[in-house]
């Protein structure tokens, strides 16, 4: 029985699809959560959704705001566990047995993969130590478990290695874009992993004053989740990774940068970071814009149209062989993805003559926004049963890397506050277009 995470910014129609896709008979949620100052219920969605699934035997509820609402099939969490002590045995499984599942987007639809206990964990406990986890970090990371990222960095990966980790559900900006400064200094943070998007918000909207803060007990900044613009390394390592006080032997200059900015690559279906520069491993030189070179059982190229591997040219980024974690369950679109004898990643890239990889963004259909894989078919989906005449087009963002736009007949009779409402409510914030445009 696999565990599978979903990303609460997500609309009631994605948690309705996975739970059907996974005939989840148990779900786990919170009622609800804080953000910039708002309480959100999470019970919402659940509601919406719950009476037309009968697979569903328990909805266990974590009290966090004490959200009042009555559901079929509740059990509050501090009931369950009232006696478990001494009715609970160690689970045994095996390494094959499936452990932890997503729903990966493709140009259709989210479909869902799952991967196996020791496959995974091998896999992402080898990988958290590289990238430089110790059992004595103190380890923020923004990313929460609703995506790869956090599912293998801030849930399994930390907690095997015995790292402190700094949970924090609000966002960067409130009360100020200072916010997660602060956190790094009140709580001597040593590893900061965050997102490229994130960045970038935090350099338009970031005063001066980051320099105001305590951050040398920093060792090291990672990056994930998308393509890395140079000048965006360029300002993490000299504003973020600069610091008060000597390193090593010698202070600083004021911007000179101290500590190592990794950039790393990851995806749903390989589990864990591939690419990257290894903090605890073989520390190599660092290059701005790249996600590194491959991990340790990675076989990684660039390939051209023909198969034929290139260097410092744009390519499809494949892996030769099968990796540890490789999904066990899967679906037909990541099988047709070996076709060709290797792994598409369904990503170009440039790697250099020295084996370094720059990620560029999908050459499918697949949205990359903020670091989120979404499925522009799902998008379509919706949309459809109000209009047929929708087209989705990827436009470039200079925030959250890139975005779409909407084209929709006039014909539909549709407004743009409507639709932005549906899109919203039934995928998620995140899945809302940058532009609507309406034509004849």
């Amino acid at each position: 029985m696999a565990i599978e995470f979903v990303f609460t910014g997500f609309g009631y129609e994605e948690l309705r699809k996975r739970i059907v896709n996974r005939k989840a008979r148990h779900i786990v949620v919170q009622d609800g959560f804080i953000r910039k100052g708002r309480a959100i219920n999470l019970l919402r969605n659940i509601a919406e959704i719950i009476n037309k699934i009968d697979f569903v035997k328990n909805i266990f509820v974590i009290k966090r705001i004490d959200v009042s609402k009555s559901i079929d099939k509740t059990v509050l969490y501090e009931d369950l566990l009232r006696g478990s002590e001494k009715n609970s045995k160690p689970a045994i499984i095996r390494s094959i047995d499936p452990l932890i599942g997503f729903h990966s987007g493709y140009e259709d639809d989210f479909k869902k993969l799952t991967h196996s206990a020791g496959g995974y964990l091998t896999q992402v406990y080898s990988t958290s130590r590289w990238i430089g986890l110790r059992p004595r970090d103190i380890y923020f990371c923004t990313v929460w478990p609703g995506w790869v990222t956090g599912v293998s960095y801030l849930f399994f990966g930390p907690l095997m290695i015995g790292s402190t980790v700094i949970l924090y559900e609000g966002g960067p900006d409130h009360p100020s874009w200072n916010r997660w400064w602060e956190i790094i200094e009140r709580y001597s943070a040593t590893i900061f992993l965050t997102t490229g998007s994130a960045l970038r918000m935090l350099r338009r909207y970031t005063p001066q004053p980051i320099k105001d803060y305590n951050l040398d007990t920093l060792k090291a900044i990672l990056i994930t989740a998308e393509p890395l613009e140079k000048d965006v390394w360029n300002w993490v390592y000299r504003y973020v990774g600069t610091g008060h006080s000597p390193f090593i032997d010698s202070v600083p200059r004021e911007f000179s940068g101290r500590i190592p900015v990794v950039n790393l690559y990851i995806q749903s279906e390989i589990g864990t970071f591939a690419t990257g520069n290894l903090i605890n491993y073989v520390f190599t030189e660092l290059s701005p814009g790249s996600a590194g070179p491959p991990i340790p059982g990675f076989d990684i190229d660039v390939y051209d149209d023909n198969d034929n591997p290139v260097r410092n040219k744009i390519g499809r980024l494949i892996i030769r062989r099968p990796w540890p974690s490789i999904p066990i369950e899967a679906s037909e679109d990541f099988i047709m993805k070996w076709s060709r004898g290797y792994y598409d990643t369904g990503d170009y890239a440039i790697m250099n003559e020295r084996g370094y990889i720059t990620p560029l963004g999908r050459h499918d259909n697949v949205l990359k926004i903020s670091g989120y894989r979404i499925s522009p078919g799902s998008i379509k989906k919706i949309l459809e049963e109000y209009t047929r005449d929708v087209v989705i087009e990827r436009v470039k963002d200079d925030l959250r890397f890139e975005s779409y736009k909407l084209v929709i007949s006039k014909r539909s009779g549709l407004e743009e506050s409507f639709i932005r409402k549906i899109v919203r409510e039934r995928l998620g914030a995140i899945a809302e277009p940058r532009e609507i445009i309406f034509i004849d």
